[in-house]
């Protein structure tokens, strides 16, 4: 029976390095890191993905046929080399929080690896400045375009242009409308749900009776990672029926701490927790917690540095948490290789880890190369 399933496995793999191969012979320097979700050669709707998760507005098209697949946060492959000059663009949406930014640093890093050209614009969460950039590189020629998007709906009009101009695109995140190559995407109901098992677990140790109310801390528009954090988390909670949830909406962590200090204030001991969805939430109910001197146990999503240290000294129950470096690695291997002429995945889903105060050292290590301890001494 061993016997069989390793001839099995083996023959996947080979149909898979086959379904990677252009037509040119050009074959995936990376393949040997995937884990296949979606076999090479079949599409994949991530509408459908959208649907199942209850996010049922996503009408964009990933073209590649490479499959779908899962990538590791420590490659065992490198950044592929360029064969020509390549020109590439890489618009951010915003670098003000620690994700953004690193992703941005990580992103000029990996161009230099593979040898080429990287043109950036922060649009600072303004879809129209981002459009603007993206139209302007298509004017001086870019060869490949990289777009982690402000607005999921408003950037079809940067990926239209793309297509007109027969350039190709990774979008870091997805697009909700339009047509892009491949996507690099974080399974973010895993991490909702993720983020929730964290809270859970602390009310049955301290018996709670689970009656009274959750915040969730959230933006105040549309994002899919958003909504599938939001499904993850809920759906922890789904045997619990006198769990109320309330929204708060906003985006600065200063927005989010008056939000917070608010339902503090009006909850009381009816306030069972709250779930930061995204770092700048979490950031502003972590402070507002320690200034009103509550101990409301809060969960949350992101690996800023800021976050894990309110994990380890237990402002937070935890995190789940994902590379700010991989995200970058893959979207610039993915832009490379098609460039290359090799048929990569449509959707390459990175890694989630939770984070609690148990591993929390471990994990700071892991995600910004210095350790917890020297972090703390202010190194």
């Amino acid at each position: 029976m061993k016997k069989l399933l390793c001839i099995v496995m083996t023959l996947v793999m080979v149909l898979s390095l086959v379904a990677f191969t252009a037509a040119d012979g050009a074959v995936d320097p990376n393949a040997g890191d995937y884990r296949y979700e979606v076999p090479a050669g079949q599409a994949y709707d991530l509408a459908q993905y959208y649907k199942e998760a209850d996010f049922d507005d996503c009408h964009s098209t990933y073209t590649g046929m490479g499959g779908t697949v899962w990538v590791p946060d420590d490659p065992t492959t490198g950044i592929p080399k360029a064969n020509k000059a390549y020109k590439i663009g890489f618009s951010v949406y915003y670098t003000v929080d620690e994700v953004g930014a690193m992703i941005l640093d990580n992103m000029k890093k990996f161009a230099a690896e593979a040898g080429v050209e990287l043109l950036v614009n922060d649009a600072n969460y303004d879809q129209n400045l981002q459009n603007q950039a993206i139209e302007q590189w298509i004017v001086e020629g870019v060869d490949g375009v990289i777009i982690a998007p402000c607005d999921f709906y408003g950037v079809k009009g940067a990926l239209d242009a793309c297509e007109e101009a027969n350039i190709p695109v990774v979008t870091l995140n997805p697009a909700l409308e339009g047509k892009a190559t491949a996507g690099v995407l974080g399974e973010c109901v895993e991490q909702g749900r993720m983020a929730g098992e964290m809270l859970l677990d602390y009310l049955k140790a301290n018996n709670s009776d689970m009656k009274g109310v959750i915040t969730i801390s959230t933006l105040n528009f549309v994002h899919p990672n958003a909504a599938t954090r939001e499904k993850g988390f809920r759906d922890v909670f789904a045997d619990y029926p006198d769990i109320e949830f309330k929204q708060l909406t906003a985006v600065s962590p200063e927005d989010h701490y008056t939000l917070f200090e608010s339902a503090i204030a009006n909850y009381g001991d009816d306030l069972l927790g709250g779930f930061g969805l995204y770092s700048s939430a979490t950031i502003g109910c972590m402070n507002a917690a320690q200034a009103a001197g509550s101990n409301v146990p809060i969960t949350s999503i992101d690996n800023d540095k800021v976050i894990l240290e309110g994990v380890a000294d237990g402002r937070l129950l935890g995190s789940a948490c994902y590379s700010s470096t991989a995200p970058a690695f893959w979207c610039m291997s993915a832009m490379v290789n098609l460039l290359n002429g090799v048929e990569v995945p449509s959707i390459y889903w990175y890694a989630n880890m939770k984070v609690t105060k148990d591993n929390v050292a471990e994990a700071f290590e892991h995600y910004h190369g210095q350790t917890l301890e020297a972090y703390l001494a202010g190194n």
